[in-house]
């Protein structure tokens, strides 16, 4: 027999062995959920990350082609309008279409991603470069929103944001490695064409790729008749939140996205490997920001990770419009990639939280109607003032629109009670 006064030591020993037990389970359990995501997921999110490579392979540079295709500095703006015109009128009846006869429509329109690309080597005019854009946009939106769409329908609630997180993490990898790589093409061959002649291998690549790895893209829900999202949808006062959300800071980034690249090149005197390269340092942070804030979204709530990394956001631009060299503009979007990764990652989780399943391809077109709607106008705006004004003057007009769009979201989207796992 244990003696008596020995029991007490035996008890609080074995007490302080679960203790160690339990806390060794929670760790293992904790950093097990970190990268578990099902092998269906994983093998979409490279198939995607192929696709996200060759788009970003030329995407960056864009600006620049127009402009050297002979397209005026404040002319520049209606091209990337056409491109999300289009992509906004077509956003919602593509989602609806996924919803119906399920997200392997995503195939088609990766060939006819790849021959839209493959064919801005052969535009002579500006007209068919228009042309070419409104084309672009288009597929796209039979492409992106629809793979968000299948991401939401494979995932629940409760790992949600972290599945999102990784799926964008996947994607943004190749954002960040592609530009260097036709940045350097670039400088090397003189040309643009050599850049769409590589990138649109991807498309097909990522085609076959989830033709023969993937296959299970859905077969649709419940075929009903199509109706715009102004009830469910949009009376939904979260969601409406959301997409007014989406709305200002695609605004924001609209307004940069023909002026940026042209400001590195003829401001700031960079090459178009340096211009290339910034996405390295600036996709790490991307991504392991919004991979940490879908995680953390799951745990502490989304609106905190949705609100707060926006100042950061804010910081970065401004610094941006002030610089004077190479290196404090990378230190600028260092800020930039850390401020605006988590808001598509937690949005996106937050949007499969309040929306119905069978409803999430048109909810996705819908976030993307919406921010084309700000793309629509947001270059028009910063092409036409860096045009006239200066080239600087549109970062800070983007700083005080994601300024807004804070106070918005701070007084707007309604607390949550959400309790940290345990």
């Amino acid at each position: 027999m244990v003696p008596e006064e020995e029991i007490p030591g035996i008890i609080e020993e074995s007490r302080l062995t679960r203790t160690v037990k339990e806390g060794t389970r929670r760790l293992k359990g904790a950093f097990g959920n970190i990268f578990r995501v099902e092998a269906l997921l994983l093998l979409f999110a490279i198939a995607m990350t192929l696709v996200a490579f060759g788009e970003s392979f030329y995407g960056g540079f864009i600006a620049n082609f127009l402009s050297e295709s002979g397209i005026p500095r404040e002319g520049i703006g209606v091209f990337f309008t056409a491109f999300f015109a289009a992509s906004a009128l077509i956003a919602i009846p593509a989602g609806y279409i996924s919803d119906r006869i399920g997200r392997k429509i995503i195939v088609v329109f990766l060939f006819a991603l790849a021959a839209v690309v493959f064919s801005y080597s052969l535009a002579d005019t500006k007209a068919e470069l228009l042309l070419l854009r409104a084309v672009h946009g288009a597929v796209t939106a039979f492409i992106f929103p629809v793979a968000r769409a299948y991401v939401m329908d494979k995932t629940t609630e409760e790992n949600r944001g972290q599945t999102m997180g990784t799926f964008i993490l996947f994607t943004s990898l190749a954002g960040m490695m592609a530009p260097t790589f036709g940045g350097i093409l670039r400088d090397q061959t003189g040309s643009f064409n050599p850049l769409f002649y590589t990138a649109a291998i991807f498309p097909v690549m990522t085609a076959i790729f989830l033709l023969i790895a993937v296959r299970d893209l859905g077969k649709g829900f419940a075929v009903q008749k199509m109706g715009l999202p102004t009830r469910e949808l949009v009376g939904n006062r979260i969601f409406a939140v959301i997409l007014v959300m989406f709305a200002m800071l695609f605004f924001a980034s609209g307004i940069l996205t023909p002026i940026m690249p042209i400001f590195a090149i003829e401001e700031l005197e960079m090459s178009y490997t340096q211009l290339g390269f910034l996405s390295v340092p600036m996709g790490i942070l991307y991504a392991i920001s919004q991979f940490v804030a879908g995680t953390l979204s799951d745990r502490y709530g989304r609106k905190t990770l949705l609100v707060y990394p926006l100042i950061i956001y804010v910081v970065g631009i401004v610094v941006a419009g002030f610089s004077v060299n190479y290196l404090m503009f990378y230190g600028a979007y260092m800020l930039v990639g850390i401020g605006a990764a988590p808001y598509a990652t937690v949005a996106y989780s937050i949007i499969g939280d309040v929306v119905k399943q069978e409803q999430r391809g048109v909810a996705s077109g819908t976030v993307t109607t919406l921010s084309g709607t700000g793309y629509i106008f947001g270059p028009l705006l910063g092409s036409a003032i860096g045009g006239i004004v200066g080239l600087r003057i549109p970062f800070f007009l983007c700083g005080l629109m994601v300024v807004a769009t804070i106070v918005m979201l701070f007084f707007a989207l309604p607390k949550e009670k959400r309790e940290v796992s345990k």
